[in-house]
C-alpha cells in the first residue's frame, strides 16, 4: 500500500474512539476504522498473511471478516494482486491514487439532487397508471407481492434510503471518474462519508432512539434495546450486514449483469431451465420437516420487502398481463424483469416471455453513510418468535386476547386456530392473522404457525392455573419468553445438527450445553447477513415434494394434496384430518434430496391460481434477488470459506459432481459468474450433513453470530433475569415431537426425533411417553414452589 492510502485514511476517516489490545498474537479494535488502519500497516510491514481461510472445523470469523463487511470503514481495501484477497475482486488499484475532495456542500448538492429526481417519479408512475398498467390481485405475481409485502413504516424508511441511493450515484457519476477511480474503488470510498450533517441525518438508524430500560426482563418486540450501547442494532427494519463487499453494475445499486469476461450473465430463467431438471430421488433418512422448519426459522429472522411505486404506495407491475414484456415506456425503473427465452420448455408453448420481479426495498445502513445500497429486513434479526408475535408493536398488539395472556384464535370443527385476518381477500375463506404475512403462503407453513400459536395458549393457561395472581401481560410475556426459549433450543440441538452435522456443530461450538452460556458479544453486530438471508437458507427450495402426504397415526397414507394446488389456499388445514395428517406425514416423508433439481411446482408453479396452470419460478426469483442484492459469485464465497477459488470450471470438481460442473460450463462463461444460490445448492453435502461446503460455513457463522449477540438468548448468562437453572433443566426438555404432540388435534403417536424418518433407534413412541418425548414442567415457574425452597 503506497503512502498515498495512508493520507487518505487519515483525513478523511472521522474515528470516533478506538481501543486496542493484543490477545494471543491477533488484535482486536473498538473501532472499524482503527482496524483497517492498523491491518493495513501490519500488512504492509508483512507481518500478516491472508487470515480469513479457515480449517475443518474452524468458522469464517475474522479481521478479514471485518474488513470485507459492510459495516468498515474503506471495506474490503485490496490487500495484495490476489484478484480473491479480502473476498472481492480487485487488483491493487488503491496503488499511487488520489481522491475526489467531496465536503458538505457536495453532500448536501448530491442529496438535493437526489430528492428532484424522486420528485419526478410521480410523473413516470402517473403515466403508468393512466397506461392501465397495474399489478393485479389474485394472479401468481399478485400472491408474490404478498410475499413480499412492505408495511408503511418500511416503505417510509425506504424513501430516505433510496434519496441516499441517487444521491452516491450522484456522487460516483461527478466527482470520481475524472479522477479516473473504477466504480467500484469509487463505491468504498463515498460509503466512507457519514450522511451525519445532511438533510438525512435524522433518518439515521442510529439516531432513532429507543426508550430503552436495560434491566427488562422480557425483550422488545421488535428487537430493539437488546444490545445496550447500539439499541437498535438487530430491530426490524434495518439493513442486513454484508459477509463480502457487494457488487454491483454501476458499484452503487444497479443489479449484478455483468460477467468476469465482461460478457451478460445468463438470464436467471435460463440458468434454472439448464440446471434444474426434477428427478425425484428422495432423501434416505430425512423428513420433510427439515424443509418446513427451516422456512419457520428462516423467516422469523429475515423478511426482505419489495419496492412499491414511490408517489401512490401501490405495488408495480413489470410485465403485461397476457405474459409479455411491457414497453420501455412503462416500465418502472424498480422492475428487474426476468426475460423468459422464447424456447423455454414450460413458459414457451404458453407464449409467456416477462416474470414479474420488483427489486428489494433498500433502507439506510447502521453506520449511517452513503454508499453502495443495502436491502431492508423487516423482521427483527434476533431469533425472537416474530412469526409468531410479530416485530412491531401494533402487530403485536393485534394478535393478543388480552386476557389471560393468550393469543386470540379462530375456532373451526372444534379446534383453535390461527385468527382470520381482516380485509383478506387474497385467500379462498380468507386469509390467517400472524406474525408473519407469509404464513398463508400454503398449507404445511400454516400449520407450523398454528402449533406455535396453540403452545403459546398451552403455555399461558398452564401459568394462569399456577399462578393465579399473574396479570394478562405478565401471562402473556412468560408464555412468550418460554416459547422462544423452545424455538430455540430446537433450532439448535436437533435442527442444527441435521444441517451441518453432529461432529461439526459440536466442533465449532455450536452444540447447546447443560448450564448457562457465557459467550454474549456486546461489540459484535447482530444483523443477519444478506447472503445467508438471500441465498444459503433458500436451499430449502431443493428438499420440497410436490405430493404431500397425508398419514394416520399408524403412518399409513390416507391421500395426498398438491404443493401447487394449494398456495395461498391455507384453510384446508381445518378440514376433517388434515391437520393431524399434514403434521403425520410432515414427520414421515422424506424430502427430496438436497441438488439443484427442483419439483415444477415451484419452478413454474409458484403462486398458482391452481394445480393446472402457470406460476412463477422460485429458483429464477432466487438467482435474481441475489443479482438484485449485488452478491458476488459462488466462487468467492468458497474462497471466503477457505476453498481454493476456481480457474477453471474443472477446479469445481473437488465438491461439485462432473456432470453438474459440465452444465455450469455450458451456461456460465466464466467460474466467477456463478451465482451463489446455484453454486451453494450444486456442492455435494458433507460427510454428516445436508449441506455443502460453502452453505455449511455461511449458515454455521450466521448462526453462531445469531446466537453470540442474542442478549436474551434462553441459556445466556447475561440477560437482566435469566432462567432458573430448574427453568432452564425443562426448556432443555422440548423436542418438536413433544410440540407435535400437545398441539395436534388427535396424535398419539410420534418418534423422538421429527427431522428424521421412524426407524431403528427413533421408532414410534407413545405422546404419553415422557420418558421417550420429554415435555417442560412448567411447575417450575410456580411462584408459590418456589416460596418452599
Amino acid at each position: 500500500m503506497g503512502v498515498d492510502v495512508f493520507t487518505f485514511l487519515y483525513e478523511n476517516l472521522r474515528v470516533d474512539h478506538f481501543k486496542k489490545s493484543y490477545l494471543a498474537g491477533g488484535l482486536m479494535a473498538g473501532s472499524v476504522a482503527t482496524l483497517a488502519i492498523l491491518w493495513v500497516s501490519l500488512q504492509t510491514m508483512g507481518f500478516l498473511g491472508n487470515s480469513h481461510a479457515i480449517g475443518a472445523y474452524k468458522l469464517p470469523m475474522s479481521v478479514q471478516n471485518y474488513l470485507a463487511s459492510y459495516t468498515g470503514i474503506l471495506s474490503g481495501l485490496p490487500m495484495s494482486n490476489d484478484p480473491y484477497e479480502g473476498g472481492v475482486v480487485d487488483t491493487g488499484r488503491f496503488h499511487n491514487r488520489r481522491y475526489p475532495h467531496i465536503d458538505e456542500a457536495v453532500l448536501n448538492n448530491s442529496i438535493t439532487f437526489a430528492q428532484s429526481l424522486i420528485d419526478r417519479m410521480s410523473t413516470l408512475e402517473r403515466n403508468i397508471a393512466n397506461a392501465g398498467v397495474e399489478l393485479m390481485a389474485h394472479t401468481p405475481a399478485g400472491k408474490q407481492f404478498l410475499d413480499s409485502y412492505p408495511s408503511e413504516d418500511a416503505f417510509e424508511r425506504g424513501l430516505d434510503a433510496i434519496v441516499a441511493m441517487k444521491a452516491s450515484s450522484y456522487l460516483l457519476h461527478q466527482n470520481c471518474r475524472r479522477f479516473g477511480l473504477e466504480k467500484d474503488d469509487c463505491a468504498r470510498y463515498i460509503s466512507t462519508l457519514s450522511l451525519q450533517g445532511t438533510p438525512l441525518d435524522s433518518a439515521c438508524p442510529t439516531l432513532r432512539h429507543p426508550i430503552c430500560d436495560l434491566t427488562a426482563k422480557y425483550r422488545s418486540i421488535d428487537g430493539a434495546c437488546n444490545n445496550v450501547e447500539n439499541p437498535s442494532w438487530g430491530s426490524a427494519m434495518t439493513a442486513y450486514t454484508r459477509i463480502l463487499f457487494p457488487q454491483y453494475f454501476d458499484g452503487i445499486q444497479e443489479p449484478r449483469r455483468m460477467g468476469q469476461t465482461r460478457k451478460p450473465l445468463p438470464g436467471a430463467r435460463s440458468v434454472s431451465v439448464a440446471l434444474s431438471t426434477p428427478n425425484d430421488q428422495s432423501d434416505v433418512s430425512r423428513t420433510l420437516t427439515v424443509v418446513q422448519w427451516t422456512q419457520f426459522i428462516t423467516n422469523d429472522i429475515s423478511y426482505t420487502p419489495m419496492r412499491k411505486m414511490v408517489s401512490s404506495g401501490k405495488p408495480i407491475s413489470c410485465c403485461r398481463s397476457d405474459g409479455n414484456a411491457l414497453s420501455p415506456r412503462y416500465m418502472h425503473p424498480d422492475c428487474s424483469a426476468i426475460i423468459v427465452p422464447d424456447r423455454d420448455p414450460v413458459y414457451g408453448q404458453h407464449y409467456v416471455r416477462c416474470m414479474n420481479y420488483v427489486r428489494s426495498l433498500p433502507v439506510l445502513k447502521s453506520d449511517c453513510t452513503f454508499g453502495p445500497i443495502e436491502q431492508m429486513n423487516q423482521a427483527s434479526h434476533f431469533l425472537d418468535g416474530s412469526t409468531i408475535y410479530g416485530s412491531t408493536l401494533k402487530k403485536s398488539r393485534e394478535l393478543r386476547e388480552f386476557e389471560g395472556g393468550r393469543l386470540r384464535v379462530h375456532r373451526g370443527n372444534d379446534h383453535d386456530f390461527l385468527p382470520i385476518a381482516e380485509n383478506s381477500s387474497e385467500c379462498k375463506n380468507g386469509c390467517y392473522d400472524s406474525g408473519d404475512n407469509r404464513v398463508n403462503t400454503h398449507p404445511q407453513l400454516a400449520a407450523i404457525h398454528t402449533i406455535w400459536h396453540r403452545e403459546h395458549n398451552r403455555i399461558a393457561r398452564k401459568l394462569a392455573e399456577l399462578n393465579p395472581h399473574w396479570s394478562d401481560e405478565t401471562l402473556y410475556q412468560e408464555a412468550r419468553r418460554i416459547v422462544i426459549a423452545e424455538i430455540q433450543h430446537i433450532t439448535y440441538k436437533e435442527w442444527l445438527p441435521i444441517l451441518l452435522g453432529k461432529r461439526y456443530t459440536r466442533a465449532i461450538g455450536l452444540a447447546v450445553g447443560n448450564s448457562y452460556s457465557r459467550n454474549y458479544n456486546s461489540e459484535d453486530e447482530p444483523a443477519v447477513s444478506n447472503e445467508v438471508a438471500t441465498a444459503a437458507l433458500r436451499f430449502m427450495n431443493s428438499l420440497l415434494q410436490g405430493k404431500i402426504s397425508l398419514t394416520d397415526n399408524k403412518r399409513q397414507i390416507n391421500k395426498t394434496v398438491s404443493l401447487a394446488e394449494y398456495f395461498y389456499k391455507p384453510n384446508i388445514i381445518e378440514s376433517h384430518e388434515i391437520f393431524d395428517g399434514l403434521l403425520r406425514g410432515m414427520a414421515t416423508q422424506s424430502s427430496q434430496k438436497m441438488d439443484v433439481s427442483i419439483i415444477e411446482d415451484v419452478t413454474s408453479k409458484l403462486f398458482a391460481t391452481n394445480q393446472d396452470s402457470l406460476g412463477l419460478d422460485a429458483i429464477s426469483l432466487d438467482i435474481q434477488r441475489g443479482r438484485d442484492h449485488g452478491l458476488p459469485g459462488y466462487n468467492h464465497y468458497r474462497k471466503y470459506c477457505g476453498l481454493p477459488a476456481a480457474k477453471s470450471f474443472d477446479d469445481f470438481l473437488d465438491y461439485i459432481p462432473m456432470e453438474m460442473t459440465k452444465k455450469l460450463r455450458t451456461i456460465y462463461a466464466h467460474p466467477d459468474d456463478v451465482d451463489l444460490i446455484i453454486g451453494g445448492m450444486a456442492e455435494r453435502p458433507t460427510e454428516d450433513g445436508l449441506l455443502g461446503v460453502t452453505f455449511r460455513c455461511l449458515i454455521s457463522e450466521q448462526f453462531s453470530r445469531t446466537r453470540r449477540t442474542d442478549r436474551y438468548f434462553y441459556d445466556s448468562v447475561n440477560q437482566p433475569q435469566p432462567f432458573t437453572v430448574e427453568q432452564l433443566a425443562e426448556i432443555r426438555n422440548v423436542t418438536l415431537a413433544r410440540i407435535f404432540c400437545d398441539n395436534g388435534n388427535n396424535i398419539t403417536e410420534m418418534q423422538p426425533n421429527v427431522f428424521l424418518r421412524p426407524q431403528a433407534g427413533n421408532e414410534l413412541r407413545s405422546c404419553t411417553m415422557f420418558e421417550a418425548i420429554p415435555s417442560v414442567d412448567l411447575f417450575a415457574w410456580a411462584e408459590r414452589a418456589k416460596a418452599y425452597r
